[in-house]
């Protein structure tokens, strides 16, 4: 979407942050003058530095408030009642959530090694939704209590899988079938 496409009822700070989202992802962070910014949001780039204080702000704000849309919906409500349906649906959020790329994929991956903020915030994100989906696991196979080690690890593995899955292989994780996934894990989970 170029600046002439944006639109204008949106707030200021929400043009900026949807132009930043758009050059971020094709210019790179030091590719990307605040002018350029303020001219594709078609604000005063007094206003960039107003609503974010600093360019590394307004990346990390960017980043922060994208991750945080990106967990809301990601596990299933209401859960399945069978573990195995609830695995399978849980791998269909996780791969068409986590696994789709977007910019804020590309953002992430281009900007990590240069942004040791954004490198904390990004390991934050992996650490919650980990903890998410163990949770979910553990509900789904009738456990009490806090998640175990068993899901733990069976969620870090659906969770990198997804997210690295169109890096990879290409597929979003479409490679993997559910049902596949399901009938894999499930066995593992209900072990005590």
């Amino acid at each position: 979407m170029t600046g002439e496409q944006r639109r204008p009822d949106a707030s200021g700070r929400d043009r900026i942050l949807a132009a930043a989202e758009e050059l971020f992802a094709e210019h790179g962070f030091d590719g990307t003058s605040a002018a350029r910014l303020a001219r594709a949001a078609q604000v005063p780039q007094g206003l960039i530095f107003y609503h974010f204080g600093t360019k590394q702000n307004l990346l990390l704000q960017l980043v922060r408030e994208r991750s945080d849309t990106a967990l809301t919906g990601l596990l299933p409500e209401p859960r399945p009642a069978e573990p195995r349906d609830a695995v399978a649906e849980l791998w269909r959020r996780l791969r068409d959530q986590l696994g789709t790329p977007s910019p804020l994929h590309r953002i992430v991956f281009r900007e990590l090694d240069t942004h040791p903020e954004l490198r904390e915030h990004a390991l934050q994100f992996e650490r919650d939704t980990i903890g998410r989906v163990a949770r979910y696991l553990a509900a789904a196979c009738a456990h009490d209590g806090p998640p175990t080690p068993v899901h733990l690890a069976a969620a870090r593995l659906l969770t990198v899988a997804a997210s690295v899955a169109s890096i990879t292989h290409g597929d979003g994780g479409h490679g993997l079938a559910p049902d596949v996934v399901a009938d894999l894990l499930t066995g593992g989970l209900a072990a005590p």
